[in-house]
């Protein structure tokens, strides 16, 4: 692959001297073939090595090559190498700061993305309709509501509030920030609401209402829609599926006209959530079935469902499903098998899953120590846990909760201390209920009560300030 790159890499860049000497439009021809080249770029490696030749060659004052490579570098997820990018680049237009801002924002970088749109103001550098919805999604992720005040205030001023892309992103940001009445005072201000075309709009107020319980506004909001579309109707159906009324829910999907994946997943995933699991895999199956083919979150539905009724059954005919049909084993697919095995109680599996998974993250790790750690095996646990930390993963509550309890059920009273401690002075987690439980019985266990109640009071008087 390397070879590869470096031979399109000479393809593309070798006429750049002959170039350079003669007419614009063969400088142009040039940038394309660059722009072409980043954008298929695969990795960050390979970014890196395009880039490298771009400055040997002298193309990198181009403002479309820099706008190219902030962009690929945010879809390979290296924001950091963006934001090297970008402040290596001057002067700093309008294009280059919406491709870092909206790069950032689709990277929850979400602090980042808000301090670049105030460097743009200050900057001058008037934000147009493509900067404000990438804003609004990161303010609303970090619960600022006054900053979401004074972005919808700009927005008006800067004379796009009535741009649909605008509104429908306006409207969701009051939504996630639990605001409806914002929301609503955005949908009512819109001239084109009654339009088959705002169905965008719709959605999100039919969203917002269901989230927070106001069902009745939302299937009155449903009734005058001018037209609906699949998020309308799974809206309204995870509405329901939050409140417990399944058999409200199930009358809304079968009154659908057209059932996708995602209708079925709203269904499993609902049953999954409400305590019905045998229901959630009848589901599944059912979808199958019925020709429809699963997409990431309905086999991880699928399998969280196995996990809690221990159906080691279906979760090996889940499994052999995700095989079949090259779904590959990473992120939330990996963690959800892992999990799955471990609960239904082949840990073998889980370990042959957990070797097997691609890009592990926080929640595989996780997933894979408790599974040990409920196996009773408590010494693989703990070294999992170093694994862990060797390869840069950061900790948090949740799995030094896995480690403590590993560690109590061992009698490592010591070990257990040592992470403890670790917990709240190297990551500066405030141990919760949970943690000084384990700790307190694990000293118990061993014959220190009052050792073991001294520290649990100097772990809440002592521990220090985040």
């Amino acid at each position: 692959m390397k070879g590869h790159v470096f031979n399109r890499l000479t393809t593309a860049i070798a006429p750049t001297k002959t170039i350079k000497s003669s007419h614009k439009p063969s400088n142009n021809i040039t940038e394309t073939h660059i722009i072409s080249l980043i954008h298929s770029s695969n990795s960050t490696k390979q970014l890196r090595q395009i880039h490298a030749q771009i400055i040997l060659h002298n193309l990198f004052a181009s403002s479309r090559i820099t706008t190219q490579l902030i962009s690929s570098a945010s879809l390979h997820k290296s924001t950091d190498y963006a934001l090297s990018i970008f402040g290596h680049f001057t002067p700093k237009n309008l294009h280059i700061f919406n491709v870092l801002i909206r790069g950032l924002a689709e990277n929850s970088h979400f602090q980042s993305c808000i301090s670049h749109f105030v460097f743009m103001l200050r900057l001058s550098v008037r934000p147009n309709r493509l900067t404000y919805p990438f804003v609004s999604k990161s303010v609303a992720s970090l619960s600022l509501l006054s900053l979401g005040r004074g972005l919808h205030c700009l927005i008006v001023k800067s004379g796009v509030e009535y741009d649909a892309f605008v509104r429908v992103h306006l409207a969701d940001m009051y939504v996630q920030l639990g605001k409806t009445r914002g929301a609503f005072k955005v949908f009512d201000e819109t001239p084109e609401k009654n339009k088959s075309e705002s169905v965008l709009l719709w959605n999100v107020l039919i969203n917002g209402c269901s989230k927070i319980g106001y069902l009745r506004k939302a299937v009155e909001l449903f009734g005058m829609m001018p037209k609906k579309n699949v998020a309308s109707w799974v809206s309204l159906i995870d509405g329901f599926m939050r409140k417990g009324d399944l058999k409200k829910a199930g009358e809304l999907f079968e009154q659908m006209p057209e059932k996708g994946v995602v209708s079925w997943t709203a269904m499993i995933n609902g049953f999954s959530q409400n305590g019905e699991a045998e229901k959630a895999l009848a589901m599944f199956f059912q979808m199958l079935d019925a020709g429809v083919r699963a997409n990431d979150f309905t086999v991880v539905s699928a399998l969280s469902a196995c996990a809690k009724v221990g159906a080691l059954e279906a979760g090996v005919r889940v499994h052999n499903y995700i095989s079949c049909n090259d779904f590959g084993l990473k992120g939330a697919i990996g963690t959800a098998l892992v999990d799955m095995y471990a609960k239904c109680g082949n840990i073998e599996a889980a370990s042959l899953v957990f070797g097997e998974t691609k890009e592990k993250d926080l929640l595989t790790w996780t997933a894979m120590i408790w599974g040990l750690a409920i196996h009773g095996r408590y010494e693989q646990a703990i070294q999992y846990f170093k694994k862990m930390m060797y390869s840069g993963t950061e900790p948090d509550g949740t799995v030094f909760l896995a480690i403590l309890t590993a560690c109590w059920y061992s009698g490592q009273v010591k070990l257990a201390l040592n992470f403890f401690d670790s917990m709240r002075f190297d990551y500066f987690i405030e141990p919760s209920v949970k943690h000084h439980t384990v700790v307190v019985n694990l000293l118990s266990r061993v014959g220190q009560d009052s050792q073991g109640y001294q520290n649990s009071q100097n772990s809440f008087t002592k521990a220090p300030a985040a």
